[in-house]
């Protein structure tokens, strides 16, 4: 059975955390172009509540690396 390090684990969760959510971003600021196709409510709704899942996840990936770092 191999360990992994667990600083490992957490960095490669908020990596992929972190492409999905700039993805998103990207996609939030092209819904509130005001030259842009009028968006659609439903889906600037369900992307801005995407965008603020992905940030909370991440920010508990990272409370969960310092409360790992605080244990050593």
């Amino acid at each position: 059975m191999s360990l992994e390090d667990p600083f490992f684990v957490v960095k490669d969760e908020v990596n992929k955390a972190l492409n999905k959510t700039c993805n998103l971003y990207g996609r939030w600021l092209e819904l509130q172009d005001p030259n842009g196709l009028d968006p659609v409510r439903d889906e600037l709704d369900w992307t801005s509540t995407e965008l603020r899942n992905a940030l909370r996840s991440i920010e508990w990936d990272l409370e969960d690396l310092e409360d790992t770092i605080n244990i050593l």
